[in-house]
């Protein structure tokens, strides 16, 4: 493993001290692992995996790539795999990066918006409001013109108890 955590670090451009921050060790610490004469505890191989997006196959036994793929890497593939528009890999990425607790109430969402789609017949063309005859519209429209608002400075009192509230 010495020599994959070197070949790593130099690969990233870091320095010991750089490295062994980032991780949260010394840098005498990393000076052992790369000369051979200690072994990275498991935490530490996993807290350089997840710091660094280090493949750990590689990393321990130098199998595989050195990284792990990222997900813009899998969501590229994908892409080319289905032919998605930029909206979809917009929405697929934004799906796939949500927190899993968020995920679960969409699903919950859509569950309940298909039943009420199942359970109804809803012709799904139809405006959601009820056009209304001309004449109301006029009178509604009256209405409004004639409705006067008070001012801040004509009420000063109802318009401070509601800012109070």
């Amino acid at each position: 493993m010495k020599e994959h955590i070197k070949k790593l670090r130099k690969e990233l451009d870091l320095t010991q001290q750089k490295f062994a921050d980032k991780i949260g060790v010394k840098r005498n610490t990393i000076a052992m692992y790369e000369m051979g004469k200690t072994i990275p505890s498991d935490q530490t191989v996993k807290s350089i995996c997840r710091e660094f997006n280090v493949n750990e196959e590689w990393l321990r036994n130098g199998i595989g790539e050195m990284f792990k793929e990222t997900p813009s890497d899998a969501l590229d593939q994908l892409a080319y795999k289905y032919h998605l528009s930029e909206a979809d890999y917009i929405m697929v990425e934004k799906f796939v990066t949500m927190r899993p607790e968020a995920r679960q109430l969409l699903f919950h969402y859509m569950k309940e918006i298909n039943a009420i789609f199942e359970n109804t017949s809803i012709d799904l063309s139809a405006p959601a409001y009820k056009p209304l005859p001309i004449g109301k519209i006029l009178d509604t429209k009256q209405e409004t013109e004639t409705k006067h608002k008070p001012t801040i400075n004509e009420h000063p009192k109802h318009h401070r108890r509601q800012l109070e509230g």
